[in-house]
């Protein structure tokens, strides 16, 4: 035996030189996993329970293949064994592929799915999405892909967002309880989320299982808010995806879908806010080419001179109503007035011209009676019948005149406005005054209000 050590290179180049010369051909049956390309390449996992071979399918051997690997599926390979001595790696290069049944897994997850689906779980109706949330929880694994996405997509979106993160474990045995409380936690009303991102980067179907746990998939169809899942790359669909209101083909799509555009918004506004004043700026356009049009028209042109004439007109009746105005001999004429106006009314005038038709209608039928006798009785009844309508009209007109007088007396008696909370202002004479500049500092005047008079002097 030689003692003398071999190294790493000779070592590994005396292995590949008897395993691919003894593994040239051969046939290995196993569940496809984790498949992946890399430039024109395919590389996936093949795998039995406690064990895992890496296979690759180089570019030259895909359309011999026959039947292209899928995730999940049980498939068997024919193909060589190939060390790679500068890194270790032991690869079946694969030229044939055929597919030998579902893998296990896949049929576990298909067979749980119907089970959660009987149940309800994925037929709840879907909630919104709140257009503008103020808070999102956020489950994730720390110091995750998933995670960093998240906050990357948040952080340039919507730079005001509060993020509350519950963080868990994204697979292992960790994986469900910590999702479990993380989902139960953040979901309080104590931490004012308004949505929930339960997010996760890509890997195989084994690395996402726990995202297909039976507890999960029901508390993510069970909470309160609305729920956003991102769990692994888009071809990868796992049950909570089908239990949440949203399901998004990647961590950085779910906060896409949850977060506002801060910039979309603001231009949106600022696209109103141009509109806004365009419509402004012709509809005043339109009240200026109307005003112009007005203040052109001949009717407004009239304006100042039918003001001035108003102006004219008020000027004389002042100067006429301080002319007629003169205090106590205004009141002397006033009452004056009244007096004849009662000794003329027509009532009293009526009850006069009543006691003598009454005195004439004795005399009458005395005189009747004995001149004329039975015979003229007649035509002197119809006499009376006609009289009175004339009388009843007479007296309403008269009545009606007086309405009228009466009404015109009202209108000229300076005391009148003095029920409505007007003073009437007198000077020391008794005349009215009509007129700040009448008045200088040290005179007296009288102030008359409906209960009673005040003299005051004026200062300034």
């Amino acid at each position: 035996m030689n003692d003398a050590p071999l190294s790493v290179k000779r070592l590994l180049e005396q292995i590949k030189a008897r395993i691919e010369a003894a593994f040239a051909a051969v046939c290995v049956v196993g569940e496809v996993s984790n498949l992946r390309t890399s430039g024109k390449h395919w590389y996936f996992t093949l795998k039995e329970e406690g064990a895992a071979l890496q296979c690759a399918v180089w570019a030259t051997s895909q359309r011999l293949l026959g039947h292209p690997p899928r995730d999940g599926e049980r498939v068997v390979l024919k193909g060589s064994l190939n060390l790679y001595v500068a890194g270790g790696s032991l690869t079946l290069a694969v030229t044939h592929c055929e597919q030998a049944g579902v893998g296990d897994l896949q049929a576990r997850l298909r067979q749980l799915e119907a089970e959660l689906r009987a149940e309800g779980l994925f037929d709840r109706p879907k909630r919104p999405l709140p257009r503008f949330p103020k808070r999102i929880g956020v489950v994730a694994a720390l110091g995750g892909a998933a995670l960093r996405d998240v906050l990357e997509v948040c952080s340039k979106r919507a730079p005001g967002l509060d993020l509350l993160i519950a963080p868990a474990a994204a697979q292992g045995d960790r994986c469900v309880p910590e999702n479990l409380s993380a989902l139960q936690e953040i979901q309080d009303e104590h931490w004012g989320c308004h949505a929930i991102l339960l997010v996760r980067g890509g890997g195989s179907l084994e690395d996402l299982w726990g995202f297909n746990d039976r507890d999960l998939v029901r508390a993510v169809s069970e909470c309160r808010l609305p729920i956003i899942t991102g769990v692994g790359h888009e071809i990868d669909t796992t049950l909570v995806d089908l239990a949440a209101d949203l399901r998004a083909a990647t961590p950085s799509h779910a906060a896409l879908e949850v977060t506002p555009d801060i910039a979309a918004l603001r231009g949106a506004v600022n696209r109103r806010t141009d509109t806004l004043m365009h419509i402004m700026q012709w509809r005043l356009r339109g009240l200026e080419s109307t005003l112009n049009l007005l203040s052109d028209s001949p009717g407004m042109r009239a304006v100042p001179q039918e003001l001035d004439r108003a102006g004219l007109r008020l000027a004389a009746l002042s100067h006429r109503l301080h002319r007629a105005g003169s205090g106590l001999a205004a009141s002397v004429r006033l009452a004056d007035l009244h007096l004849r106006l009662h000794l003329a009314h027509p009532r009293r005038r009526l009850d006069q011209t009543s006691h003598k038709l009454g005195m004439l209608r004795q005399r009458l039928l005395h005189s009747s009676g004995t001149a004329a006798g039975e015979s003229a009785r007649p035509r002197l009844l119809e006499s009376f019948r006609r009289l009175h309508p004339a009388m009843e009209n007479l007296w309403s007109r008269r009545q009606q005149r007086l309405e009228l007088l009466k009404a015109n007396l009202a209108g000229l008696d300076p005391t009148g406005p003095l029920s409505r909370g007007f003073v009437l202002a007198r000077d020391d004479q008794g005349r009215p005054i009509t007129s700040a500049s009448a008045l200088h500092p040290g005179e007296l005047a009288l102030l008359q209000w409906l209960d009673g008079e005040r003299t005051v002097r004026i200062e300034h």
